[in-house]
Formats: C-alpha cells, structure tokens, sequence
C-alpha cells in the first residue's frame, strides 16, 4: 500500500509467480507455486478488488506477463544476463529451455488486470534485483529485454516496483522512460527491528506519509506487506495481523 500523486491510496501487487523465487531452488522444487494456486490467487485477487471497486498497482515482472513463447524466443538475452548473474538463472534457464511453464508463467493474470484497467507496473523483466551493485550491462539487458517483450504486450509503464524493494541505477532506469517509484524499507538492522515490531501495532498508520518529488522522480513511501509468518514472524498472531490492517485502511 502507497500513497499516490493525486493524494490517494493504492493497494501495490507484486505480481512475479517463480521468477521472484528464481534463486531460491527449495521453492521451484517444492511446486507449491504452480499453474493451480496462481490460478485460484488471481481469480481471488479478480474477485476481491472487484467486488471492493478497487484500483490497483499491478508491478508485473514482463518475462511472467509474457507468453512463454515469446520469452522462449528472447532466451539468447536471459542467456546473457545468466554471465552476470550465475545463480539467479540457475533455474530458469533450465526450465525455459524444457519447456516447463507451470508457474512460470502469468500471461493470462497480466491480460485480466490490464483490462480490468488497473495501472500495470514493471517489476523488472526477470525480477533480477536492480541495486546499484547490480552491473549497469545487466540492468541495460533487463530494459532491452522488457521492451521487446512489452512490445509485444502493446505496454509501456511509468512505474517502477523494484524487485526485492532494492532501488538502484536511477540514471539509467528514467532514460527508458520510467518517472514514478516506490522507494524501499529501511534495511538497517534497527529498521529491520522496527519491522518487525510495527506488525503488533493495531494502532498503525503510518499510511499517512505521502510521496515526494525528488530529482524529478515521482517517489512513493516504501509499501507495507502483509506479515509473512515465518521465523520471528510467525509469532505474531492473525488477529493482530488482522487489527493492524483495519488501522491502516482506515487511515488511508
């Protein structure tokens, strides 16, 4: 959730399937994420923002936007972004080049909510994360790649999520085009702390921060997640979870 321009609120949806678990090959192995359960979470995202009318941000990764045939037919770019980043692609290339789509791919999902006319964001062309650590070759690969799988799409988006919510290469990324993004959460360990702390504050609001211009990019405050159960999380009852949602939508 971020606050917009206009001075409204926008739910933001990371839309990636398998490619924002591309390096971690416990989760592609699982088969958890498949083409059944993205099925029934998009046709349940469909339903609620539907029946809520609501607009959303939808920051789609191109390569899970795109007909796996005409990523298949760019492989020779994911190929070479392979050179910068071995383990990133250690599982894809293999998948891709089996033909093993299930979870892969999210053409379908990228039609519905583009027709349902809601902003379609980039979350990168593979969700390869675009930190200044990141070789600008790389970056300059991913925006090729996007823009020829886009192409095809008939889609130009303005708005950047960045993949693992790590801003970088700003120069390069406002020169293809883009003028918006959501800036990222702190990741120092007292901000990470915080994190953690603000998921028992049933009281939250912190929605009320609004966006900034800076250096002529349209920058949104860093989106709030749903708690992710897992590890300390996990200790963090639904219901509170539940309580601190009610206190953020009600702010915004």
């Amino acid at each position: 959730m971020f606050k917009t321009q206009s001075g409204g609120f926008t739910l933001s949806l990371d839309c990636e399937g398998l490619w924002g678990m591309a390096d971690q090959l416990a989760v592609v192995r699982a088969g958890q994420i498949n083409n059944h359960t993205l099925r029934e979470t998009y046709e349940f995202i469909n339903r609620t923002v539907g029946d809520a009318d609501l607009q959303v941000t939808a920051a789609f990764v191109t390569c899970f936007a795109a007909e796996p045939d005409a990523v298949l037919s760019e492989i020779h770019m994911i190929e070479q972004l392979a050179y910068y980043s071995p383990k990133w692609f250690a599982n894809v290339l293999p998948a891709l080049k089996a033909g093993r789509t299930a979870g892969w791919s999210g053409a379908a999902y990228f039609r519905s909510m583009k027709q349902a006319g809601h902003e379609m964001a980039w979350h990168g062309a593979t969700h390869l994360p675009l930190t200044d650590h990141t070789p600008a070759l790389a970056v300059q690969l991913e925006i090729q790649l996007a823009k020829k799988l886009l192409d095809d799409l008939g889609h130009s988006p303005s708005t950047i999520v960045f993949p693992r919510n790590l801003v970088g290469h700003l120069d390069l990324l406002r020169s293809a085009g883009f003028s918006t993004y959501r800036s990222s959460p702190s990741s120092s360990f007292f901000g990470k702390v915080g994190g953690l702390a603000s998921e028992w504050n049933i009281l939250d609001t912190r929605v009320s921060e609004g966006p900034q211009l800076i250096n002529e990019w349209h920058v949104s405050p860093a989106g709030f997640f749903l708690n992710w159960p897992s590890g300390m999380r996990s200790l963090v009852p639904v219901a509170v979870t539940i309580q601190r949602w009610k206190s953020l939508l009600r702010s915004a």
